[in-house]
């Protein structure tokens, strides 16, 4: 918003002023009527921005891998943020976003089915946000096809469990002729 100089400065200035609350609104308190938007910005990123250095922040990338109750958009997200990290603090440069982003993104799956049904959309060199948006309708198919495969396998057992009851109650009434 800052850039497109879409908005007059003053009306950001003060729309930053009014939107911000809490904790951080005492630290604006310390500035100067009159400060720029800039300077707001800068003292809310020195109080409350991140502070890890770019190695740190390029460790935490390649250690990257998808958690257990992460789902493919949550898990796309999170390395896009650490991407995103870096680039800002130089440590990568925007031109090899994508190729990072999308290597990374299917190489730590920890889904092997989900991994092995992507393959072919990963190999295929498209763009990340594609292959993300495929890996979901995937992850979508595989998730239905589980819920209906144990669905069946429920009506299976119930249909089995019927079978024996009934197979054990024709024993003893034949146990009963017997006697």
């Amino acid at each position: 918003m800052l850039s497109s100089n879409i908005y007059n400065t003053e009306i950001l200035r003060q729309a930053i002023r009014n939107a911000i609350g809490g904790k951080p609104r005492k630290v604006l308190a310390t500035l100067k009527p009159t400060a720029t938007t800039k300077e707001i910005l800068e003292t809310l990123e020195s109080n409350y921005g991140d502070i890890k250095s770019g190695e740190c922040i390029m460790e935490e990338y390649y250690k990257a891998k998808q958690e257990k109750e992460e789902d493919i958009s949550a898990w796309g997200i999170r390395l896009e943020e650490l991407v995103q990290k870096a680039i800002d603090r130089g440590e990568i440069q925007t031109h090899r976003r994508e190729k990072m982003l999308r290597t990374l993104f299917w190489k730590y799956l920890r889904n092997k089915e989900l991994k092995n049904a992507t393959r072919i959309f990963y190999e295929s060199n498209i763009p990340f946000e594609e292959l993300r948006k495929k890996m979901r309708r995937e992850e979508q198919d595989i998730s239905v096809s589980k819920e209906t495969s144990q669905q069946i396998n429920v009506h299976q057992i119930d249909d089995h469990t019927k079978l024996l009851n009934d197979l054990k109650e024709q024993i003893k009434i034949m146990e009963a002729k017997l006697n």
